[in-house]
């Protein structure tokens, strides 16, 4: 009798072919339609022995219907999509891909910038309706102004490099958690640094003390006339707080690759307002990027299945659960 072959469940059917491949040499794999509803993933996991999720959100429910279950691996580096603390209740490791697109996304994050401060979506509209109209596109310099950042670690580290480059003075905002290695450039407590920054770009993970943590006190905060960018999560930011700041000028714009839920609907207030650049969260996705992040989720959930620890596990504690039921 031959043995039973592992299977992995895709929730994304965007995954590079390379690491569809990788897995389907010693694994069975179902690739479901890009953001599987609850219903069809439950279908897909009940007796799935990994999850390689990219797009969807996998749920208490999904992680209860799939007995065999042992990893779910993260195809990006934040875990939010996942219910961690029902994951590890369940004895199910959690990964992500640790810092593998850090740099696309710290590269995209002054892509949306300059588009804001430079009007380039409005000039290229514009040439392409046949107009030759350089009045309304005079933007802003990146030189001289003050870069806040929010969430320093592989995302936001980069992107303060990269704004040395730019000639920009570079601050943070002071962590929530436990006192981490000491950062390069001057940190302050959030709302102090929201005070002084032009820009604020956000670099943050999405967890509970985070959650909406730029709400409307923090927005009234800010610099009159300041601008944000988040290339990190969506459910940071307040979007009504934000919309009403962009309408009442307190905010001079906003650049935005993610949102508080996904796709953004075709009716959202944020399509109508005119001071936002908006992009369909694709800040890490360069060609580059999705290979080697999808190589390393596929390498996560290889080393899982035979008996590996993966890198970036984000819930060890799931070790002692497996153990503490066999």
């Amino acid at each position: 009798m031959m043995a039973r072959r592992w299977k992995v469940v895709f929730t994304d059917e965007s995954i590079h072919p390379e690491v569809v491949a990788r897995v389907a040499d010693t694994c069975t794999v179902q690739v479901l339609q890009s953001y599987p509803s609850e219903a069809a993933l439950i279908a897909a996991c009940h007796d799935a022995d990994a999850i390689l999720a990219r797009l969807g959100v996998v749920t208490a429910p999904v992680i209860a219907a799939a007995p065999r279950l042992r990893i779910i691996a993260r195809h990006g580096a934040g875990s939010d999509a996942v219910d961690l603390q029902t994951a590890t209740r369940h004895g199910v490791v959690v990964t992500t891909t640790g810092p593998a697109n850090a740099g696309a996304v710290a590269e995209y994050t002054f892509a949306l910038l300059l588009a804001l401060l430079r009007h380039i979506p409005l000039a290229e509209a514009s040439m392409r309706a046949g107009a030759w109209s350089r009045a309304p596109l005079v933007g802003e310099a990146l030189e001289g102004r003050t870069l806040g950042i929010v969430g320093f670690g592989a995302v936001g580290s980069r992107v303060a490099r990269i704004a040395g480059g730019f000639g920009m003075r570079v601050i943070a905002a002071a962590g929530r958690g436990a006192a981490g290695p000491a950062k390069p450039v001057p940190v302050f407590p959030l709302r102090v640094m929201l005070a002084m920054a032009d820009i604020l770009s956000l670099h943050a993970r999405l967890m509970p003390a985070t959650l909406g943590m730029i709400d409307a006190a923090m927005i009234a905060a800010m610099k009159p006339g300041a601008v944000l960018v988040n290339t990190a999560r969506g459910e940071l930011v307040d979007e009504a707080a934000l919309i009403a700041a962009l309408q009442s000028g307190h905010l001079a714009g906003a650049a935005l690759d993610s949102y508080a839920i996904e796709p953004l609907a075709a009716g959202s207030p944020l399509r109508r307002v005119r001071n936002v650049v908006l992009s369909p969260h694709v800040a890490g996705q360069t060609r580059d990027a999705v290979l080697k992040v999808g190589l390393a989720a596929a390498q996560a959930i290889l080393d899982e299945l035979v008996g590996r620890r993966p890198d970036f596990v984000v819930n060890p504690d799931a070790y002692a659960m497996r153990a503490s039921a066999d």
